[in-house]
């Protein structure tokens, strides 16, 4: 009689068991994942870009372990889940320094055209109703940049702009700007065009605006991340205190590259709250999934965020709302005790 109610008790047990086995297992990947930098490798940074994916997933599968009365099967995918999550939010600054003394507020569009067949009426529309002091367009042409400042009736409100664009359908990127452009220099790190610029503001003097395009992870990961570390190194060796810097960065901040490229500045999408809400790919089977177009600052803080879907596109339009800051408000963005 004993042996009859144990014996079909252990097969239950020893699937637990491998159930849990399988779940920290698993939960202990997802948790190294967001860290993880092996040189060669592009499937580390691709698997990277799924993280918040897999988040969700693991939360998911510890709601099926409850059911299933494994508990330490659901306690691991809940911390797997939460650990894995953690480094991709976008990061939201709050306290002392969060905010700053706004000189004046202005808003940056920032948009990958995907080899320039975006609908140039559909992105003029957004430029009309959105008003942004500067545009960075990626993956752009001097057909696709006519057509919105002339066939569109942008010239007036764009009239200023960076250098002609390189041909490519993947390389040319520009600033189209409301304001003067001066000191224009090259942005390490790409063999796609990488330009600044800097834009006299009214009311907030020289801010000097970046459009940057590291190549993707999928085919040069080598590339891709040195681009990511040779674009940090621009952005901290730079002496303007304030800088914007936007674009398709082919990286989430799943990536500890992107991460590293972040640190110091502030995220456009920080006005969002922490979600890193997906801004790529659109127009495909499946939903966008990732964060990789992004607007940084230095010297201003987030106002308002919004991305828009445009034909044409495999990239959402980013759009942030900015306060330019004061210059002795700088100094507390940047922990910086001594700015005049």
């Amino acid at each position: 009689m004993e042996n009859s109610k144990t014996g079909p008790a252990r097969p239950r047990d020893r699937r637990r068991v491998a159930w849990a086995t399988f779940a920290i297992a698993v939960s202990a990947a997802a948790a190294v994942l967001p860290h993880l930098e092996i040189r060669g490798i592009a499937a580390i940074p691709v698997a990277q870009a799924l993280v918040p994916v897999g988040a969700v997933g693991l939360l998911v599968l510890a709601g099926v372990s409850l059911v299933l009365r494994s508990w330490t099967a659901a306690a691991a995918f809940v911390l797997g889940g939460v650990i894995s999550a953690i480094p991709t939010l976008t990061p939201v600054h709050a306290g002392a320094g969060a905010g700053c003394e706004v000189r004046t507020s202005a808003t940056i569009l920032s948009f990958n055209a995907k080899f320039a067949d975006a609908d140039p009426a559909a992105l003029s529309d957004l430029i009309r109703d959105t008003e942004p002091i500067a545009v960075v367009l990626l993956e752009t042409s001097e057909p696709l940049i006519d057509a919105v400042l002339t066939e569109h009736g942008l010239a007036e409100a764009l009239p200023h702009r960076s250098r002609e664009v390189s041909p490519g359908p993947a390389s040319g990127s520009v600033i189209l700007s409301a304001y003067p452009l001066s000191d224009e220099e090259d942005v390490p790190g790409s063999a796609f065009d990488q330009v600044s610029a800097v834009a006299t503001v009214p009311g907030a003097g020289d801010v000097r605006i970046a459009a940057v395009h590291p190549p993707p992870p999928v085919w040069q990961p080598n590339a891709w991340r040195d681009g990511l570390d040779d674009i940090a190194g621009w952005v901290r060796d730079t002496p303007d205190e304030t800088l914007i810097v936007a674009g398709d960065f082919n990286a989430s901040f799943a990536h500890p590259a992107l991460r590293r490229l972040a640190a110091g500045l502030r995220s456009g999408a920080e006005a969002a709250g922490p979600i890193p809400w997906p801004t790529w790919p659109e127009e495909k089977a499946i939903p966008a999934f990732t964060a990789i177009d992004h607007i940084f600052s230095r010297g201003a803080t987030p106002l308002e965020w919004s991305t828009v879907a445009i034909a044409g596109s495999d990239h959402r339009a980013v759009i942030t709302g900015w306060g330019l800051c004061a210059a002795q408000s700088i100094g507390v963005l940047l922990g910086s005790d001594d700015a005049d």
